[in-house]
């Protein structure tokens, strides 16, 4: 996403990706944030929750689930593009969620990293303050 900054190394989320073959991999980290994707052990995506509003989906069911947060920086197989079902204006998580039922999506958890969502003004300083 363009307004995410992230010193995430690219070159172990390639790794990760090549390694277990899944269909799609993204970074995830384990700070607080209202909205959770949900993974199971092994680190396949199964679900997601809005801590705020209660809600919550579960696409693959599995005993106990952990919630990691999303930090929109993802590696594709190029197939993935033939499975979107949704058309128009949507969200990836929506994709995301529907996809897992049926094929491996994995979280790459790189907490620790830094990582600061420039999408609102009052980040611009605390994202220089961390990147300089």
């Amino acid at each position: 996403n363009v307004d995410i900054l992230t010193d995430l190394n690219l070159n172990k989320l390639f790794e990760f990706h090549t390694k277990r073959q899944p269909l799609i991999s993204f970074g995830v980290t384990s700070r607080e944030t209202s909205r959770y994707f949900l993974f199971d052990e092994n680190d396949r995506l199964c679900g997601w929750r809005n801590t705020k509003t209660g809600d919550e989906i579960i696409s693959v069911s599995k005993p106990s689930l952990i919630q990691k947060a999303y930090s929109c920086v993802v590696i594709f197989q190029p197939e993935v593009f033939g499975l979107i079902k949704q058309t128009g204006k949507f969200s990836l998580t929506e994709t995301y969620l529907d996809l897992a039922k049926d094929n491996l999506i994995l979280g790459f958890d790189h907490s620790g990293d830094k990582l600061v969502d420039v999408g609102k003004p009052e980040s611009v300083a605390i994202a220089e303050k961390l990147f300089s």
